[in-house]
């Protein structure tokens, strides 16, 4: 038997002339279906606007369902489904009289019908009742043991749960993470990396860049690790099966700390990875970020513009955020208004106001920027343009008169016309919008206290680059530099600007390989070239700048 609904109306309208729903609820909790995997009446309950009765009656009305009371002289028929089964789709078969009736809590779930028509050649009624009292119902008919496995499982999570929190409160577990954080700041690390594995746990720092190994902790304090962590974080320690993200701040030899926490479900347990971002540390100087001489000048120029698009490129971690937040602390002359969107929000900046992307509230980039323009800023910046919404506000913005920056991910410079293409701009808008496009990477600089000259850069490429040969250097390894024989990172970039040749070839649509010609021609240098000034400036390696710059489309590599 196949089961036709006719709708009359949805349930979310239902409810609202019902008198049991608000407008302005409904609207609410429409704006987290796109980002939360739940249908709206889970939302509804979740939220608190209405009850479970609530759905159920509405339910009852939208699809002229009756709902479901026992009877004293119902029986119930027998079937033949697994416990595994009844877990996620609960439902029983009544016999009451000359009639079958299907009980279920969701009368949408086309596994429960197929399952029953399978089962039996005879006709059923649908009726509908609350999901606990078809659980209840089914359990107690079919000998099922779901709640007093249920219950066991629930005690013994307890347990463990209340375990972890006095162990994570206990002396040597607070020294051991206060220990952690502090070598990690000490040794410049960016991230702390906990990772759980069949054999254990594994502690690792992310220090300009590189993954090095730290130790791995005592077996009997690895649980108590995590939970130490996601106390101190202000996360659910008995939470372990969605990711979460949370925020600590601390004070660490006289520096304020932020560390930004994000844990995530694994096989093996949870692994959690901790940002460090030190306030006092960063300077938000363009001259710190390692730009050349003319690149920087080209940079400065584009930022003083009142309109148009600036895209930074990168992969992440490559210091997109940073240039941004410089170029913002160059522009915030107190007289102009710059709002920014972002995800997270990683330093705050005086005098500028910024906002954190929220998705699971409807709060994306896409509607963000739609609000920011109403607030009259003269320059906003969106922390990524993922989408084509995204692109078109951003676009329509700068066009109005506005000073736009975001960022893309993409290799190089001018993948990022190309990107913006396929995103879903037209041609003719991205030349009207755009101004340029600076791509980057983070190299690794050799440390001073070990610098030594080593051969000319010809014999290593087996060619004399546009910049000449030069000798180059690298670190022979130290205690300043733990051995690597690097200290700290810099920034190598390429800075296309839309000159009016690049404007007429992209309305065009010119692909990347003629773009590329047309940028060439008008002066525009690639990455790596940019990189092998910094070679030549004794500031980097060669190997560091081939690591970062592999798979970018130059043909020195």
């Amino acid at each position: 038997m196949t089961v036709f609904f006719h709708k009359k109306e949805k349930i979310g309208d239902l409810l609202v002339r019902q008198g049991k729903l608000q407008p302005n609820q409904l609207e609410r909790a429409l704006t987290h279906l796109e980002s939360v995997p739940q249908g709206l009446g889970e939302i509804l309950i979740s939220l608190g606007f209405v009850s479970e009765e609530d759905i159920l009656s509405a339910l009852s009305e939208q699809y002229s369902l009756p709902i479901f009371t026992p009877h004293e002289d119902d029986s119930y028929l027998p079937l033949e489904i697994s416990k595994i089964f009844h877990r996620t789709h609960p439902f029983v078969l009544v016999r009451r009289g000359e009639k079958n009736i299907l009980v279920t809590h969701n009368p949408l779930d086309g596994d429960i019908l197929s399952s029953v028509e399978i089962q039996t050649s005879e006709p059923f009624e649908l009726q509908i009742a609350l999901e606990n009292d078809v659980k209840k119902i089914a359990d107690d008919v079919y000998d099922l043991g779901l709640e007093d496995k249920e219950a066991e499982h629930y005690i013994a999570d307890e347990a463990d749960i209340d375990k972890l929190k006095d162990m994570a409160s206990e002396a040597p577990v607070i020294k051991y993470v206060n220990n952690l954080i502090d070598t990690a700041v000490n040794r410049r690390a960016s991230d702390i990396h906990i990772e759980s594995y069949e054999g254990g746990q594994l502690i690792r720092f992310r220090i300009d860049g590189i993954l090095h190994d730290y130790e791995i902790p005592p077996t009997s304090m690895q649980g108590a690790i995590i939970s130490r962590t996601k106390l101190l974080a202000a996360l659910d320690i008995a939470e372990r099966r969605i990711p979460q993200d949370g925020k600590i701040s601390m004070r660490i030899g006289g520096k304020e700390i932020d560390l930004r926490v994000s844990t995530m479900p694994s096989i093996y347990g949870e692994g959690v990875v901790i940002r460090i971002l030190e306030k006092s540390s960063i300077i938000l100087e363009m001259s710190n970020l390692g730009m050349s001489g003319d690149i920087e000048h080209q940079f400065r120029k584009l930022i003083s513009y009142p309109n148009g698009i600036i895209l930074v490129t990168g992969p992440t971690g490559s210091g997109k955020t940073t240039t941004l937040y410089c170029a913002l602390n160059k522009i915030n002359s107190g007289n102009n208004k710059i709002i920014t969107l972002e995800d997270p929000v990683e330093y705050q900046l005086k005098g500028i106001n910024q906002t954190q992307v929220r998705p699971e509230i409807g709060l994306t980039f896409a509607k963000g920027l739609r609000s920011i323009v109403r607030q009259d800023p003269d320059v906003i910046m969106v922390g990524e343009i993922r989408d084509l919404d995204t692109a078109e506000i951003a676009v329509q913005s700068s066009l109005t008169g506005h000073l736009v920056f975001s960022t893309l991910h993409t290799n190089d410079a001018l993948s990022a016309v190309i990107r913006m293409i396929d995103i879903g701009v037209e041609h003719f808008l991205i030349s009207s919008a755009l101004r340029g496009v600076l791509a980057q990477r983070l190299v690794r600089c050799i440390c001073p206290q070990c610098r030594t000259e080593k051969n000319n850069v010809s014999e290593h490429l087996g060619y004399t680059p546009e910049v000449g040969d030069f000798p180059m250097f690298t670190g022979s390894g130290c205690n300043h530099c733990s051995g690597s024989g690097y200290s700290g990172r810099i920034g190598i970039y390429e800075l296309l600007t839309m000159t009016d040749a690049m404007c007429r070839a992209v309305a065009k649509g010119k692909n990347l390989g003629e773009l590329k010609d047309v940028a060439t021609s008008e002066g525009f240098r690639e990455m790596f070239q940019d990189g092998l000034l910094k070679i030549k400036e004794g500031k980097t390696t060669l190997a560091e700048v081939v690591r970062v710059c592999r798979g970018i489309s130059n043909g020195a590599l």
